[in-house]
């Protein structure tokens, strides 16, 4: 036996010595195939006559031959009516080593074929052999200063054909004290070569290169970098070179969809819902589980009640790129659920000055409408009535009051809404000082105004009677919305670039968001409540301002005996911001039906509402990228600290009639009229406070975090990423009379991440698989012992001290299929496991009628899984010159979710739900969005049509026997077209026009089979000139 095991060993073991030795005696022949400085994917190559190969999308292509002389023929299709090429180049292949073919078109008639020889063994053991030096670099694209990953370098004279990392970093040792020829060649841009390079005995030379992309002009989409910022070329190369599950979107998209604001644009991503027109929902979970992000640093909120950002506040002209992140890595932060969204502001221009100015008309299904509005919303409530109750004094005197009564009108005008406009500026440059310092600036502003109205909104209640056990329809509500808004902001840079890759930027954004609303409803009780006329007016302002210095610095050591920190990256951040939300005078009063006819019921409430949230916020990163078994990894340490600040100050007044049922006041007249009556002495009339201490509050939040990510290329189709971070927290409530802080939320806990990607076919095929734990952290006030009244719902709120942090674990796996430059399919698969939930509870406070309580609670458990797909697809197979002008694009995703909630948790709220086994809040089983047009890449002009849907998703809970409230489905097909008028070698003009919801969908609101809310929100329309120099 033994025998016979040695000879079948001996049997294996011979061919497989021969295949070796074959192997060792055989030469590579390399050939890049280039047509005026592009990649050429796609073309036959036949070497001797017989063995076919195809270059791939790098117009690269290898083969293992026999040394000795060989012939290699190339032939490039015609397209667009041009004939074909063919070039024959005969080649020598040497043992052991690598010949390069550089074959270059230029023209139909003129076209080379380079034979760059290998080295010979001497030659070869000389360079080996002698002094090096290093030569380092980074490639880039042309303008955004963005990495460009998986680019082919090669030096000519040398055997040197390495790749460039996920970082656009390439590091080499070359001959020192000789002249190189550096060429880069990447599928996605123009390729280019680099003569006169030459480095020094033991020493460091940086180059850095710019490339441009091969198959995109841009000039009309970009506001701050003119060629090609945030173009789909770029942002689908960044997805395929990410080390994490997620999606990207850049300024172009924004630009051919019409989406104006971030919110309208995230609605076009897989998996992505938005709740409110502002809220962020990412695979079905909501704003709690939701973190935005920009340039890297955390932004302060408007919003008195959430930590989010309202994205419909934020324009997409100032936005290079979004990344919305579905896989953790450790290196951003923990609070982290169903995605995180990464904003990337547009950057100062690295090369040509550009001017632009846009001017746009929008208008409405209610532009022309005669509506009715008050034009004093925006007057704040009298200074003494704001300094009377500081330090929460109770107001209660005759002087104030009489100020109330005069300081502003509160009836009804009627008007004809104006159509809307808006008005955009930018402009940027750079210079370049000297060969080590280039100096730029960018600026850009808009200002824009709207109105709007809708008055076909309906409200229906209906209240379980838990005695009866039966369900009454309690009342119908019909209102009237005259909405104006007015919007500006911009965005300010002024940075520098020095000595190679090292660059510092400060930055000022601000954006200023002017609401104005007037509501008038009729509300029928269907009881014995008298039916009243309900008239609230409000207008708020929201402003956000951020402060940030960005710098990135790297570091290169002159002796080689610091080898191994060469190549050391520093990326750094610092940020001051500042929210704020100044609501200074909403007012509401109410005329009853009454057998004498319509009367006033005798009380006006006033609501003063300010916010100030501030974030300090600064990040460190160092990257140090090194080699190893012949690939690029790296190891990235990062330092991160997070202080927010929330000062938030509610206060409500009441004016009201105290003579009551013996008041001298003419209550059926106008409300203007009955405050005149009062002034002269008539009734009673009183102004007082009527909030308690608890309305306000105070908050801080302190977060440290440590983390440390480790990038290992196992091979070249094989990245292997972990992540792990640490994070300490803690959340402090304040007592907003005393100051005292209550007993503070804090969490102390590691965060691991792990991530692998397998690339297939040439790298146009990407599997990657990932998992994870991370926490989402109660808000402020939902872990407070107080009670409060909730400033947007009227909701009594109740915080609950025994609240706990959720913690999440994620399971990923996609599959991405790069058909090319511009074109991909994914298919994706998630799961999510929550340990102790946090879920939004109600209940129907009884001794208050219909007034509803509201609180906080863990459930028992929760999961959550899905799958998405994308696709993005020419019609280039049906013909390469027409149908590659025309696009589908399409993402579905399906989601399905289950929380458990245990009745007996929190049991004077959880025992009142109906349902205490459903789907998450704000949950949508399925998402899809349609993107069908003409979209030519070489002009930019486009005309799509695009789709979306969402699936119903709980909005409100249910009570006693109520069912829970669903939000349906919601259809929205939008119309854009883009359009390059004129272009000169200085000046581009073009025509924007958008139509948006052109089926005319009503939102609609049921409960079971019972319609609560209904309104349309109608169609809107928007013309657009655009001029840039």
């Amino acid at each position: 036996m033994k025998l016979l095991l040695k000879l079948l060993f001996i049997a294996i073991l011979i061919p497989l010595a021969a295949i070796g030795a074959e192997n060792r005696e055989a030469g590579t022949a390399t050939l890049y195939l280039l047509e005026q400085g592009k990649p050429v994917a796609g073309a036959e190559v036949i070497f001797d006559g017989s063995r076919t190969m195809v270059t791939d999308r790098d117009g690269w292509t290898r083969i293992r031959l026999v040394p000795g002389k060989h012939q290699v023929q190339i032939t490039v299709k015609g397209t667009g009516g041009r004939n074909g090429i063919y070039m024959k180049k005969p080649f020598e292949v040497k043992a052991g080593r690598d010949t390069k073919l550089i074959a270059l078109v230029r023209s139909d008639d003129n076209a080379t074929v380079t034979v760059r020889e290998p080295l010979s063994a001497a030659a070869k053991e000389a360079q080996k052999s002698g002094v090096k030096g290093v030569l380092l670099g980074k490639v880039v694209i042309s303008g955004s200063g963005r990495p460009i990953a998986g680019a082919h370098i090669f030096v000519k004279g040398t055997s040197i054909d390495t790749r460039t990392g996920a970082d656009g970093s390439f590091r080499v040792e070359v001959p020192a004290d000789t002249n190189l020829s550096l060429s880069v060649v990447h599928s996605a841009y123009s390729a280019s070569t680099i003569n006169n390079i030459v480095v020094k005995p033991k020493s460091k030379y940086f180059k850095k290169i710019e490339l441009t992309p091969a198959s995109m002009e841009l000039e009309e989409y970009v506001v701050l970098a003119p060629k090609i910022e945030g173009s789909i070329t770029a942002v689908i190369d960044e997805q395929k070179n990410s080390d994490t599950v997620g999606d990207v979107l850049g300024s172009e998209q924004f630009s051919k969809s019409g989406d104006s604001s971030v919110a309208s644009a995230l609605k076009r991503v897989s998996g992505i819902t938005i709740v409110g027109g502002k809220y962020v929902y990412v695979r079905g979970l909501g704003d709690r589980f939701s973190t935005v992000m920009f340039n890297g640093l955390h932004l302060p909120s408007p919003e008195p009640t959430k930590r989010v950002v309202p994205l419909d506040i934020f324009p997409t002209s100032i936005i290079k790129s979004m990344t919305i992140q579905k896989s953790f890595d450790g290196e951003i932060p923990a609070t982290f659920g169903g995605g995180t969204v990464l904003i990337e502001s547009k950057d100062i221009p690295k090369e040509g000055g550009f001017a632009k100015l846009s001017l746009e008309l929008i208008g409405n299904d209610s532009t022309g409408k005669k509506v009715s509005y008050n034009p004093d919303n925006s007057i704040a409530l009298p200074a003494a009535a704001i300094r009377g109750s500081d330090n929460f004094n109770y107001v209660n005197n005759d002087r104030l009051t009489q100020e109330m009564l005069q300081y502003r009108t509160l009836d009804r005008k009627e008007t004809t809404l104006p159509p809307g406009g808006k008005i955009g500026l930018s402009f940027g440059d750079s210079s370049e000082i000297n060969d080590k310092l280039s100096l730029g600036v960018s600026v850009s502003y808009f200002y824009k105004q709207t109105a709007d109205s809708v008055d076909d909104l309906e409200y229906h209640k209906y209240v379980y009677d838990i005695n009866s056990r039966e369900l009454f329809h309690d009342s119908d509500t019909k209102a009237q919305v005259t909405s104006f808004r007015t919007q500006q902001g911009g965005m300010f840079n002024i940075g520098a670039d020095y000595y190679g890759d090292n660059s510092l930027k400060y930055s000022y954004f601000a954006i200023e968001d002017n609401s104005d609303k007037s509501i008038f409803s009729s509300i029928d009780y269907l009881g014995d409540t008298e039916d009243r006329e309900k008239s609230y007016l409000e207008y708020v302002t929201k402003k956000v301002a951020t402060h940030q210095i960005i710098g990135h610095n790297h570091l290169l050591f002159k002796g080689i005996r610091w080898d191994y920190l060469d190549d050391l990256k520093i990326d750094w951040g610092l940020e001051h911001a500042e929210a704020d939300r100044d609501e200074p005078g909403t007012v509401e009063y109410n005329y009853l039906h009454q057998t004498s006819g319509l009367n006033w019921d005798q009380k006006s409430w006033y609501y003063y509402f300010i916010l100030k949230d501030i974030v300090d916020n600064y990040r460190v990163d160092l990257t140090l990228p090194y080699q190893f078994h012949d690939q690029k990894n790296y190891t990235k340490l990062g330092l991160f600290h997070y202080k927010k600040s929330r000062d938030f100050d509610s206060r409500r007044f009441k004016l009201s009639d105290r003579d009551a049922s013996q008041t001298t006041i003419k209550l059926s007249d106008d409300i203007d009229a009955i405050y005149q009556q009062g002034s002269a002495g008539k009734g009673d009339l009183q102004f007082e406070s009527a909030y308690i201490d608890s309305d306000s509050y105070k908050a801080e939040q302190e977060l440290n975090a440590l983390y440390l990510k480790q990038l290992y290329s196992i091979t070249h189709n094989v990245d292997l990423t972990v992540g792990v971070r640490f994070e300490d927290s803690t959340q402090q409530l304040f007592d907003a009379k005393t100051g005292k802080p209550f007993d503070p939320l804090e969490t102390s806990d590691i965060f691991p991440g792990l991530g692998v990607t397998w690339r297939f076919l040439e790298d146009k095929m990407q599997l990657r698989a990932a998992v994870a734990r991370t926490i989402s952290r109660p808000d402020f006030r939902e872990f407070s012992i107080n009670r409060y009244k909730d400033p947007i719902t009227e909701n009594i709120v109740f915080g609950n001290p025994d609240l706990k942090a959720t913690y999440i674990n994620h399971a990923d796996l996609k599959y991405e299929w790069y058909l090319s430059a511009d074109e991909l399919f994914s298919l994706a698969l998630f799961m999510k496991n929550f340990e102790n939930p946090i879920e939004t509870v109600v209940r129907k406070n009884d001794a208050q009628g219909n007034e509803m309580e509201q609180s906080y609670a863990n459930a028992k458990k929760a999961d959550s899984y899905g799958i998405e797909v994308d696709l993005r697809k020419r019609f280039g197979f049906i013909n390469e010159t027409y149908g590659s002008r025309y696009l589908f694009a399409m993402n579905y995703a399906w989601i399905q979710s289950n929380i458990q909630i245990d009745p007996d948790a929190y049991p004077y709220f959880t025992k009142r739900l109906t349902t205490h086994d459903r789907a998450m809040q704000g949950q949508s089983p399925y998402v899809v969005n349609l993107q069908f047009g003409y979209d030519n890449p070489d002009t930019g002009d486009s005309a799509m049509l695009l789709y979306n849907q969402i699936g119903e998703r709980i909005v409100s809970l249910g009570t006693d026997g109520n069912e829970d409230i669903y939000e349906q489905p919601f259809q929205k097909l939008d119309f854009t077209t883009k359009w390059r008028l004129y272009k000169s070698r200085r000046f581009t003009y073009s025509l924007l026009f958008k139509a948006q919801n052109l089926l005319d969908d009503s939102v609609d609101l049921k409960q079971g089979e019972k319609l609560t809310q209904t309104f349309k929100p109608g169609r809107s329309y928007a013309l657009k000139f655009s001029m840039k120099y």
